[in-house]
């Protein structure tokens, strides 16, 4: 074994009368360890926020979404034949998505229609989204609608087949206005046969219909959409094949997954935990500092067992280097503790949801507080605390030494 390894051991684990040297190492090993299981606990609580957010959208959010670069409707033609011979793309649904006034019984409400193909229930899990009714959106000839739970709401939407929703949107064609401000408009109507839940901000504002009565109400061809949905093969990476999608289709279009989708989203949230790890870091820089004050009380109380070892022939580095692998112990046993404790929490809080969010089932998308660890965050939590804890203990030897000419 290294000898000044070996004599740091000695010094942290043998028993010494309780005094001031004890009690701030203990104290030293308490911050460290409690810092490093609060480095874990909070990058777990940022990873499980960001799989919760994840898990929010991907339900209506497709996990490939192709739209035009240029303008907001595009002809599909051109798109979807590349995208019908790109590898590991098991299904794709065109879609046209515009603001759209609707009005139902005696209520008004301006929201989004998104008009989708027929392919869009092996695209989207339209399944998990329903609430109530049926997702039919034409049957016999006859026009559907799916509302979402907010539209449905503040419309006062049934789905007895008592009122029929009307939609209103602008005609594009027009030149003059008319004395009847409703000639401005398009008009279609649709029965609601059932209605959906994903998000609150996507349940105040989407009513989905078939594409074609989209395109009638907005004016648009057959062929012409706002964006192509695409659902890649179970086994396959879409974002590997969002990238290929790009390259194939060029500059005209852009082709984002889903993380690129809410990207201003994804962007804050990481930079919340790095800014959280920077400063939980910055609390252990400051917590290393009793790391110093007992390095510096041993050193002084071990001047004697200097002296000796120093007489034998100890040189002033390996004399140096037992006092700094002392202070590295404190924060690798520190660390260690952390490490158990903080893994063991999350751990349980993953699987079990001790802890509760308290208020009104509805209020919250989740009952408890989302966690999920991951080990690369483990592996960047102990590297830093190493880091901090070799530097807290290298710096105030070196100058320990050097200041009060000890050898």
């Amino acid at each position: 074994m290294n000898i000044s390894l070996y004599i740091a051991r000695r010094y942290l684990l043998s028993k010494h009368n309780k005094n001031a040297i004890n009690y701030i190492t203990t104290v030293s090993v308490i911050l460290v360890a409690f810092v490093t299981m609060a480095l874990i606990i909070a990058m777990s609580v940022f990873n499980g926020l960001t799989i919760l957010i994840t898990s929010m959208f991907s339900t209506f959010d497709p996990q490939i979404k192709v739209q035009s670069s240029y303008g907001r409707v595009f002809s599909a033609d051109s798109a979807v034949q590349i995208i019908a011979n790109t590898p590991n793309i098991a299904y794709y649904t065109p879609v046209l998505e515009e603001d759209v006034l609707f009005v139902y019984a005696n209520k008004q409400l301006v929201g989004k229609l998104k008009g989708v193909g027929e392919q869009y229930q092996k695209t989207c899990p339209v399944d998990s989204m329903i609430v109530s009714g049926e997702f039919v959106l034409q049957q016999n000839g006859i026009e559907y609608i799916s509302v979402g739970q907010g539209v449905a709401h503040s419309l006062s939407v049934g789905l007895q087949f008592s009122d029929v929703m009307h939609m209103y949107a602008p005609d594009r064609n027009k030149k003059s206005s008319s004395i009847n401000p409703m000639e401005d408009y398009n008009k279609e109507y649709a029965y609601a046969r059932s209605v959906f839940s994903v998000q609150m901000d996507i349940d105040n504002m989407y009513v989905l219909s078939s594409l074609q009565l989209a395109q009638r109400l907005m004016e648009y061809t057959h062929n012409e959409v706002s964006a192509i949905e695409i659902r890649c093969n179970e086994k396959a990476d879409y974002k590997k094949v969002a990238a290929e999608l790009q390259k194939k289709m060029g500059a005209n279009y852009r082709v984002r997954d889903r993380e690129q989708q809410h990207e201003f989203l994804y962007k804050i949230t990481k930079s919340e935990k790095l800014i959280t790890f920077l400063l939980v870091t910055f609390i252990l820089i400051i917590a290393s500092f009793s790391i110093a004050g007992a390095l510096t009380m041993l050193i002084i109380d071990k001047k004697r067992d200097i002296s000796i070892l120093a007489s034998m022939g100890a040189h002033r580095w390996l004399l140096q280097r037992v006092f700094i692998m002392e202070g590295w112990l404190i924060s690798i046993v520190g660390a260690v503790i952390g490490i158990i404790v903080g893994v063991s929490l999350t751990l349980l809080q993953q699987h079990f949801g001790l802890l509760k969010l308290y208020g009104e089932s509805s209020s919250f998308i989740v009952e408890a507080y989302p966690v999920y660890l991951q080990l690369p965050d483990i592996v960047y939590v102990v590297s830093m605390v190493l880091l901090v804890g070799f530097l807290a203990a290298f710096i105030p030897v070196r100058f320990i030494f050097k200041k009060h000419k000890i050898l």
